[in-house]
Formats: structure tokens, sequence, C-alpha cells
């Protein structure tokens, strides 16, 4: 074996590697579902399933497959409550236990009769008013004395009813499997339903149900059941989430800190000085290794072996039915690495090198003292040649056979050892104390598997490492000289004293390690005290696990994901009767257990209906094996379409390869099989490169003829160098064009006639610097306008576009000011966003949130200058998120123009009016319109006359685009049709006439609403207006109301009943690259709130009808505004869905305007405006500024003050600075 991997390293590594990644398969399920990341209800599950099951072993299937039963217990005088619930109240373990045993244990097994929502209302409301409930009732009734519990009606959101009842059990009876198949029955489910029938026949008297009864009677409806094929594995899909991770984490530091606090002192110290010694033979091997070539990736190797080993360990142990508990496991992992040791790989790897690399013996030289190098070369040469006739390359020992006599000299030593060990392990697998037992097992499998890969996988990896040294080697005989291999030495003989016993001489030659010795005496000294029961390490109760076959998804497992009420949870409403029920039955103080089974479903079927809309009906279809089933129907494809067509072989490869190198170990092997592959294939690319045959002096014993030949021919090298002229080429070299170069930017300009030429030439501004291009542009050779075309710089010609400006200017000012323009992608801002750009303004950007809108949770994005704004909407969102979040509604998505046109009379204005008015003539205009682009569309439109002149107000959807620019392209087009094809007096005054209204406040925005109107509501607990608010919902309801609505009526205000809207729109709108002046038309907003829940919480809301955003175009471009959309997520167009970004993005904008309101209305109530703006928003600057200074002389232009207008007004008398006597003023 060891000498068919040295012949074959590279087949027997690759053959491993392909054996662990079929073990990694083959253990992963069971991995995932064993004790070690499960929670404790699973061990406390196991252990009720221990107690109650009788015999271990003929009960052990039956109690592995209940590891995962949801477990609900009602202590003495409390309520119900789940077991992990229970585990989080940091209750001990062995106190757990002590509950669980003094506690009455039962299983409840519940049968769901469900109706889906399929048929009309009348048939609907005949099955669920009369079939269910004398289904239920029936097979209520057939179950016997078990099935007392009541029948609860449930209902879901997605209108589907059934009835459940529920059945206690005290004793396991495979845990109701018997009584769930006797009530699924074929005979007594269609006994069932006909009895129904019968019933419902005799207390219906209209026609119509009686005819839908006897359809049904003649075989259209039956009651198909659905039960898991494995019905007690369903939490599978919990550990495919990525949030499986942290649930291990966390639930390995509760289990250990359990095991921690109830282990005595004596455990928990010999568990350290394990797990220290364990970290330290790690660090001894690598030190070890270090004195070998490649030591470091040897010493990973003999880690990588070890581990190869554990694994097929653990697998052999599966397949041999081994109980391994997995919190025993983790405390003897140090143990078994002790026990393993890496002496063994150490020895055979000093084997090999001691062969490989022998230590070279001086050689006698026939060489001159006074000699050159190149005499001694060609001395050695000669006499090698006069030696030998035929003149190569002398080969080198051949790998296998160094690998043999290494194998041979170091193998019987490291067998007996390993021998050794598995004796002593199977003495402690045999002494029968529970948990030692298992370990000694599962310690003596690693052992052999250890074994096995040494001598296979670790000699492939010696050979090929040693295979490629040799190769670098710049030596032919392969030796190397900073490698310190010890020769083998040579027996002693040792003078005999005394004839000692047969079986001391034996041990005493087996091991000659001193490490091994040590390790043996303390394996011996661990089996020793535990069977004496001196030590307790390894006696922990044993949990019996067994891994869970990896399945496919079930019908049973996609029916119950339909809906919540086949939940295993306190919150669903027939769990709930059900334990209650029971422990109405029992004493008030009792400890209960209650082991709740997943429900078996029973679906009533009705083949006259589609089933192709409701996955239940189609599971219960499919599990009739009718197979109806719609084409269009994607949930069961795979089941049809694997009936369908048998696979290819191809296919069927490729299919699986691929399943297989998705998966990430895999993957991860994949990669280092390839880096390894491409590191040896470096290195003996390399080696074979490098490799010189004569490099040393006077080593000429494996120089080849030819290598005689070239290093006789070197010695003319030099003469013929020396005969050698150097000639001048016959070839005329063309000199390179002179360029002018560009001066430097601190050199002073040139004359402006020379700038103005060499700018006309061609050469352009290339050859110019900065001072020279201000000098044409001040000139106005180059307008300021065109700066980015004719530099195609766009820093650049910021750059100088802010330098001619500022010395144009009176105070000279902008040059060198505070405001930047570096570091910016102005290429975005050209010919979109900004004219004549001179920089940028940063703006502070602020998170308020996270806040709930419909579900999610949504990071708000606040650009402003206004202190406290940011942490007032984020109190406000705290106080939204307690209350559930914001529920928001959108009402109209239309953006408006309204052109004004203009007719030589009355008559034909009215007449044009009367057209848009009609369906034929509105009709005509929306053809026109459409036509223009792919996403308006228009929706309305509204006209009407003022003397001669006609509005009309076109409303259209405009996708994620604002739409300003989309709906005007449309209007152009449709008033162009208008006017050629039917009004050719009507004249268009202006694509806006005021009518939008855009940027103004109007109230037929108010009224009808531009853009996206939406209504946002959310209802906050009083007790979080309390606490956070500090205020009170009587209060806050008192002063929205004087506040918002009677002072904005007072006011004339339109669309102004709100507290400050605006302030928190336009801060999302900076934010988020909207056009800020749309905010007069879109902060338009009213705020209500009222008392709910009997005076006890408050419901708010905000009704914004008119808000304009966009998330493609405009500000949207530039990459800083394009983040924060990202932070929303909403940026760019919706590929799926146009203008659902567009939607979402005013849905958010209203929740956040809700929080702001909510917290500015609660700081009015409580009085802290003031003290919050006096904190937050009169800081001191970090760096004191100075005033601009101002030049005012002979500035002719100044304004002087207006008077007031409005009377002023003095202060009392008697006080300092009052003005004089009102007799005294001038009239």
């Amino acid at each position: 074996m060891a000498s068919c991997s040295a012949r074959r390293p590279i087949e027997v590594i690759v053959s491993v590697f392909v054996l662990v990644t079929f073990a990694y398969f083959y253990l992963v399920h069971a991995f995932t579902h064993s004790g070690l990341f499960s929670s404790l209800s699973d061990v406390a599950s196991l252990s009720m399933s221990l107690q109650r099951a009788g015999h271990a072993d003929a009960s052990r299937g039956a109690m592995m497959a209940d590891a995962h039963l949801p477990v609900f217990v009602r202590r003495g005088g409390h309520v119900w409550q789940s077991l992990e619930d229970v585990e989080s109240e940091a209750f001990a373990l062995r106190d757990i236990h002590a509950m669980l045993d003094a506690a009455d244990a039962t299983y409840l097994e519940w049968v769901v009769v469900s109706d889906v929502p399929v048929g009309t209302q009348q048939s609907r409301a005949l099955r669920r008013e009369t079939l269910l409930p004398n289904i239920a009732h029936t097979l209520q009734n057939a179950s016997g004395k078990e099935c007392v519990l009541p029948i609860v009606r449930l209902g879901d959101t997605n209108d589907t009813v059934a009835e459940a009842f529920g059945c206690v059990l005290h004793t396991p009876e495979t845990h109701g499997d018997a009584l769930i198949r006797r009530l699924t029955e074929r005979p007594l489910l269609d006994a069932a339903v006909h009895g129904a029938l019968d019933a419902a026949r005799d207390h219906k008297a209209l026609p119509g149900d009686v005819h839908q009864l006897h359809t049904w009677r003649d075989g259209s409806l039956w009651l198909q059941p659905i039960n898991p094929t494995t019905r007690w594995n369903l939490p599978e899909a919990e550990h495919t989430r990525v949030s499986w991770a942290l649930a291990f984490v966390r639930r390995l530091a509760v289990r250990a800190w359990s095991c921690v606090r109830n282990a005595d002192s004596i455990d928990f110290t010999v568990l350290l000085a394990a797990y220290i010694l364990m970290h330290g033979s790690f660090v001894h091997l690598y030190l070890s290794m270090r004195r070998f070539p490649s030591g470091f990736w040897l010493a990973s190797s003999v880690l990588l072996s070890g581990m190869f080993a554990a694994l097929f360990a653990l697998l052999t142990a599966n397949v041999l039915h081994v109980s391994v508990d997995p919190v025993l496991l983790t405390e003897s992992i140090p143990f078994l690495v002790i026990i393993v040791g890496f002496e063994k790989p150490y020895m055979l790897t000093k084997a090999f090198c001691s062969h490989a690399f022998p230590t070279a013996a001086p050689q006698e030289r026939d060489v001159l003292d006074g000699a050159t190098a190149e005499e001694r070369f060609v001395q050695a040469l000669t006499k090698r040649v006069q030696q030998e006739q035929a003149i190569g390359a002398v080969p080198s020992t051949p790998m296998a056979e160094l690998a043999a006599r290494a194998i041979a000299r170091a193998a019987p030593g490291i067998v007996r050892v390993y021998a050794m060990e598995i004796c002593i392990l199977v003495v402690g697998a045999c002494c029968g104390i529970r948990g030692l037992c298992e370990i000694c097992q599962l310690g003596a499998l690693i052992i052999f598997f250890d074994a096995l890969l040494l001598f296979t996988f670790f000699v492939a990896i010696l050979c090929v490492a040693i295979e490629v040294h040799r190769v670098r080697l710049p030596h032919g005989d392969g030796t190397e000289e900073n490698v310190v291999i010890e020769p083998p030495a040579e027996p002693k003989l040792q003078k005999v004293h005394a004839r000692p016993l047969p079986w001391y001489r034996r041990l005493s030659n087996m091991v000659e390690h001193p490490v091994t010795r040590l390790k043996l005496f303390l394996l011996v000294t661990l089996v020793s005290l535990h069977a004496l029961n001196i030590l307790s390490t390894f006696t922990l109760h044993t949990v019996f696990l067994r891994h869970h076959t990896t399945r496919t998804p079930t019908l049973y497992d996609k029916a119950i994901s339909t809906s919540s009420m086949y939940n295993v949870d306190l919150f669903n409403p027939a769990l709930h009767t059900f334990l209650n029920a029971y422990a109405s039955t029992q004493p008030h103080d009792a400890n209960l257990v209650m082991a709740v089974a997943y429900p078996s479903l029973l679906v009533l079927v009705d083949t006259g209906e589609d089933a192709q809309h409701d996955i239940l009906l189609q599971a219960a279809v499919n599990a009739s094996g009718s197979m109806r089933r719609a084409p269009s129907s994607a949930v069961f494809t795979w089941f049809s379409t694997s009936r369908q067509r048998p696979l290819s072989a191809l296919d069927s490869f490729m299919h699986t390869w691929t399943a297989i190198a998705s998966d990430p170990v895999v993957g991860k092997w994949l990669s280092v099989v390839l880096v390894i592959s491409i590191f040896l294939n470096t290195f003996l690319l390399k080696g074979i490169a490098t490799r010189n045959p004569a490099v040393i002096e006077g080593n000429a014993v494996r120089v080849t003829a030819q290598a005689a030949a070239r290093l006789v021919g070197a010695h003319l090298v030099d003469h013929w160098k020396a005969d050698e002229k150097p000639t001048k080429p016959n070839v005329r070299m063309v000199p390179p064009p002179v360029v002018v170069p560009a001066p430097g930017d601190d050199a002073p300009p040139r004359p402006f006639e020379m700038v103005r030429m060499l700018y006309d030439d061609g050469n352009g501004v290339l050859s110019l610097n900065d001072e020279e291009v201000i000098l044409l542009v001040q000139r106005g050779t180059i307008p300021t306008y065109t700066l980015e075309k004719t530099l195609q710089d766009f820093s650049r010609a910021v750059r100088i576009r802010r330098a001619v400006l500022s010395r144009a200017s009176a105070t000279q000012a902008l040059e060198h000011s505070q405001l930047p323009c570096a570091a910016y992608q102005y290429e975005e801002v050209f010919g979109a966003c900004c004219e004549n750009v001179v920089g940028y303004m940063p703006i502070p950007v602020g998170i308020a949130g996270p806040l709930e809108v419909d579900g999610q949770l949504i990071l708000i994005p606040m650009a402003t200058t206004e202190g406290t704004l940011v942490a007032s909407t984020s109190r406000g969102c705290k106080a939204l998120n307690a209350g559930g979040g914001v529920t928001t509604v959108l009402t109209q998505d239309a953006m408006t123009r309204g052109p004004v046109l203009d007719f030589p009379s009355l008559t034909s204005a009215a007449r044009a009016k009367r057209w848009l008015d009609s369906s034929a003539g509105a009709g005509e205009v929306k053809k026109a319109f459409d036509s223009t682009s792919r996403f308006a569309r228009l929706a309305s439109l509204h006209s009407v006359l003022a003397g001669r002149t006609l509005f009309v107000r076109f409303a259209t959807s405009t996708g994620d685009a604002m739409g300003m620019n989309m709906i005007s392209k449309g209007v152009q087009s449709a008033l162009s049709m208008m006017r050629d094809k039917h009004f050719p007096e009507m004249e268009l005054l202006s694509l806006s006439g005021n009518y939008c209204t855009d940027k103004k406040p109007a109230a037929i925005n108010w009224i009808e609403g531009r853009g996206k109107s939406v209504v946002a509501e959310a209802v906050v607990p009083g007790h979080v207006v309390k606490n956070v608010l500090k205020t009170s919902v009587e209060d806050l309801v008192r002063l929205n109301l004087k506040k918002n609505l009677v002072g904005s009526a007072m006011a004339g205000s339109v669309g102004g009943f709100n507290a400050h809207a605006s302030n928190i729109l336009t801060a999302i709108y900076l934010a988020t690259g909207q056009d800020p002046a749309q905010n007069v038309v879109s902060s338009s907003c009213i705020t209500l709130m009222e008392a709910t829940n009997g005076g006890a919480d408050l419901l708010v809301s905000v009704s914004m009808p008119s808000i304009e955003v966009g998330t493609v175009g405009g500000g949207t471009v530039l990459s800083p505004q394009r983040a924060m959309l990202d932070v929303l997520g909403v940026r760019g167009a919706n590929a799926e869905t146009p203008g659902a970004n567009a939607q979402r993005l005013a849905r958010i904008i209203s929740a956040a305007v809700m929080a702001g309101e909510l917290s500015l209305m609660g700081a009015l109530s409580a009085g802290h405006l003031i003290q919050a703006h006096m904190k937050h928003n009169r800081s001191a600057p970090g760096t004191p500024g100075t005033a601009s200074p101002t030049n005012t002389k002979g500035l002719q232009y100044l304004p002087t003050m207006t008077p007031l207008v409005a009377t002023p007004i003095y202060a009392p008398d008697g006080q300092s600075g009052s003005p004089a006597e009102p007799s005294e003023r001038p009239e």
C-alpha cells in the first residue's frame, strides 16, 4: 500500500480528496441536525423520549425521530411556555431535567380539516358552514376517547378556513401514528364526507344548494389526507438559512456555559489542561518539522491528515451505529488529538529525509592547491572521461525505491505503537462506562484511519515534497548542505545484567520514541482512573443521536407553508385552546409537559374547481394521484417534469457535477487542489529550467561531453569579442519632431498674440497652461460655457472658470474661497444638472431611523444644515417602530402639465373644450400623447375656460422619472396634432400656463393631486408617547387640532395643515437628488391625530397629495445621490414594474414626514423645543470666522432701508432706550 502510494502519489492525493468530499456530503446533514447544533428543547425532547419509551435499544428509532418535536411546558401555577423560552430564562440544565422528570409528559396529535378559497361564494359557504363542522365531528367521534379536546375554527388571510381537533396521548404508540393511520383511512374519510352531505341535504332547502350537493355526492368532492413522509424532520429548512450559523454560535455558547457551570472542578481542570496540551502539540509539530525541507507544509499536511482521519472515523461510526454525544465529543477532542499524536509522522518524515538526503562523506579531490577554478574543473572532467567511456548523467535513486527503504526502516515501530494504542482503547471501550466507552470506540477508529492515511496520503505528500525539493537542488547527487539529518544509527550492543521478563522486554523494545512512551502512559492512566471511578470526566449521560437523511421537499412541506394555521407555536389559536383545555383537567400546581406533533392535514378537494391558484389544493390533488395541475403552475413543476422525460447521461452528469461544485466546501477543495497543482508545476518547471550540471568547482562527476564542449568553447568567447569592432549603421536616422511643451503653471503667461497663435495653429489648449487659457477666456477667444468641450478636462475647466469669474467680480473671493472644487465627477454634471460649474456645495448628510415602512426597515438619509432635525426625526422613528411601523397607501400617480391656449373667439374656444371633453377627442389626444414615450401614458384631461383662453391639465404616469420633460414632450405632440387636424386657429401661448401647477402653492394640487398621492398611518402606544415623546395622547391630539388645523386655517394656508413637513421632505430631496424647488408643492400635507383604543393609544396619519419625486434623471445621476437611493433600495428604474421605485420613494418620504411631525409635536407639547435648539443648533464653530471685507466707498448702488409700514412697538415708560413721548412724535 505504501509502495503504491510512493509510485503514484498524485493519484493517491486526488483519490483521498475525493473520498473526503463524499464523506463530507454524507455527514454534513447529520452534523447540522445533531444535538450540538440544536437548542436545549431538542435535548429535553430526547430526554423525555428516553424516559417514556421503555427499552432504549428497542425504541431508538422512534427516539431519534422525535429529536425535533416542539415541547411546551407549564410549570405549576404558571402559563404554558415553549421549552426554548424556559431555556432563555437561564434555567440550569439539571434543573430543567429535574422538572421534566417530575412532570406528566403527554403527546398531542391534531388533525386540521381545511377548505381552500376556490369555487363560487355559494359553494364555498356551503362547504364551510355545513360540511366542515360535520366532517370534523365525525372524525373526532371515530377517534375514540383520546380526542376529547374541543374543536377549533381556524382562518387566515388567504381566506382558508379549517376545523381542528386534538388528541392527547399518555403513551407513545409511536406517537400517534396508529391513530392517524386510522383517521386517514379512505373508507372512514368517504363515510365522513357522505354523512356530511346527507346532513347538509336535510337542512338545506335552496334549489342551488341541493343541486350542488347532488354534484358532490356523485364523487366530485372528497377528503384528501396530506401526511409527512418523515413527520418529525420539518425544521430541516431552518438549517439552510444564513441565520443558522448565528444560531449555532449562540446555542453552542449556551450549551458550553451550562456544561461548565455543572461540571466538577477536577473535570474542568483536566479539560483545561488537555486543551493547553493540545495546542502545545500543534506548536511542537511545527517546530519539529522546521528541520526538514518544506517543513511548514509538511506540518500542515500532518494536521490535514489527522482531520481526514477524524472525518472518516465519524463516517464509520455513523455507519456502524456507534452513538457519539456531540457535547462529549467537543470535550474529548483534546484527548483524541493527544492520543493520535504527531510523533509517528515525524518519525516517518525523518526516515524519508535520511534516505533522500544522506550526509555526504568527504571525497578525495585530485586538484592542485594553486590551480584556478577552470583548471580544477578541467582536471576533474578529464579524470572522469578517462575512467568511463559512456559519459552521461547518472540518474538519481527513484523516489519509490527511497520510499520503500524508509518505510522498511520506520514502519515496524510505527505499526507497533498504533497497535498498542488501539489495544488500550479497545480495553476502555469494553469497560462499560457510559461516555468513556463511546470515546474509546471513536478514538480507536481515528487511530486506525490515521495509520491508513499515514502510509497512503502522507507518504504521497512526502514523495511529492521531496521530489520537488530534489529537482530544485543545484547538486547533481541530490544532497543538500542545510538539511540536518542524522545518519541511521548503528545498533549498539547492550550488556545484559539480568534476564528480564518477556513482556517487559517486548514492551521496552517496541516503543523507542520518548513522547510515544509518555503518551501511552497517560492513556493507560486515563482509562484506569475511569475504570476505578476516581476520575469522572467522560461519565456524562450519553445522548443517542442519529443523522437525518437528506430529502427533497415533500407535498406536505409545501402544504403547511401556505398558512400560519399549521404553525406549532403558542400563537396558534388551536394549540392555545388544546393546551388550556388539557391544563384545566389537571391540578393547578402540577408540572405539565406536552410534546406537540405536526398537524395532519385533510383537504376538501372539489374536482369541479380549478386548483392552479391555490398551493394547498394543488398539494392535495397531487397527493391523490390524479395529477390534475395547470400548465402555468410553477409550484410542482419539478414533480411533473421528472416523469415527463428521462435525463440523458450527459445531462445527469452535468447536473450532478454542478450541484457538487456549487457546494461551498467542495468549491474550496477545488480551489485548493488547483492552487496545489499550479504550485507543483511551477516548482517542477522552475527546477528543471534552473538545473545546471556544471555549477560547482571541481565537481565534474556527472557532466556530459556536450557540457565539456560548451565549456571549451567558452574560452574562445573573450577572444572573439576582442576581435569584433563595432560599425556604424548605414541607415539615416530621422530626428523626432520638436514639440513645444506647455510651460508650468508657475511660469508667467506668454504674450497674448503668441498664445492666440499657438491656439489657432492646431495645438489647441494642450500647449497652454492655466493662466494662458484664462487669458484667452478674458479676451473672449474661448467662451466660459465651452470650457469643458474645449479643454476636454472637466476638472481643469471648472478651475479655470472659477478663476475667470472670480477675477471679474467685485470681491474677487471665489478663486481662493473655501468652496471645494477638486475630486468631483463633473462628467456626471455636464449637460445634466448644472451649468457654469465652479465647484460643489457639501451639505452634511445624516441618517434617521431605521423606520419600519410597510414591513421593511428603512434608513432615512437627510441632507440638512438645521440642527436637531435628524435627531428629532430619529426620535419619531423610534416611537413609530414601537407601534409596529408605518402603513402607507398610494392613491394616485400622475404628473400634470397645464398649457395655455388662445383662440380668436369664445365660440372657437368652447368648441375646442367640448372636443377635448368628448371621448373621441380625448382618444385622439391620448394616442398622440402616448406615442412619444415608452412610459408616459395619458391618464386624464381637465380643461377650463377663461374668456377666449383655454387651460388644459394633462395628467399622466411617468414611470420612475419625475416626468416634467416626458410630459412636456407628450403635451407638445398632442397639441400639434390638435392644431393641425382640428383647430388651425388655435395658438399655443405656453406649454405651462400655471394650471399644472408647478413650484407654486395651488388649491388644484391640494384637491386633485400632482405626482404621487400618498396617505400614511400609524398607531403609537400610549406608553411610548409618555416615555419617548414625554407627553400624553390627550395633549398631542389637542395641540394638533389647535395648531395644525385651526392655526393653519386662520392663516389661510393651502396644504399647510402640518407642523414642518417641508423640513423633512426637503432634506430627503437634497440627499436623493430631487428638485429642491418642488418642495413648495410636495410639502402640502395634513397631519391628523386622534385617540384610539379607548383613548390609550395615538392614531397618526399624514396625507400628502402631491409628492413630486423620481429615481431616474435629474440629480439622481450623480454618484452621491445614487448612493443614497441605494440606501433606500430605490436606485434607478424598476425593471419588473416601471414606476415602482419612485412610488416606493414617495411612500418612504411620507413615513419620514410622519416621524418628524410626531417628534416636533411632542417637543412642542412638552416644552422641549427651545432647549433642544439651544443645545444642538447654536454651537460655536470650531474655527471662528471673520466677516467678509466690504468696500462701500464710491458704491452708489447700495439702497437705503425702506421705512417700516407697521406701527413700531415702543417700550413701557420709565425704561432706558424708550423713544420720545407720544405727544412729541411727529404726526
